[in-house]
């Protein structure tokens, strides 16, 4: 017999919040990289933040390949769009 099992509604909605913390995640990392690369890129980052060469290459590596051409960022938002049944679509 299994212990400590959840109430099936509220593990459902526990769910459901971790898989819309990831969608706004997602979306709050493409606004980066859109302001990043509208703004000048690693130029940008050099330039008017005063960061490293070294550190903008690894922001730019990162965040400014969150795109949303990029295939990553796509099979990500279609596996979030197939879980809206968990967290009602909202």
């Amino acid at each position: 017999m299994a212990i400590n099992v959840p109430n099936p509604g509220i593990y459902q909605g526990v769910l459901g919040q971790h898989c819309v913390d990831l969608r706004n995640a997602l979306q709050e990392l493409l606004d980066d990289s859109a302001y990043i690369t509208a703004m000048g890129g690693a130029s940008f980052l050099t330039a008017s933040m005063g960061l490293s060469s070294a550190d903008a290459t690894v922001i730019m590596n990162t965040v400014g390949a969150v795109t949303p051409q990029n295939s990553v960022v796509q099979s990500l938002q279609a596996w979030i769009a197939s879980t809206a049944p968990i967290w009602g679509g909202q």
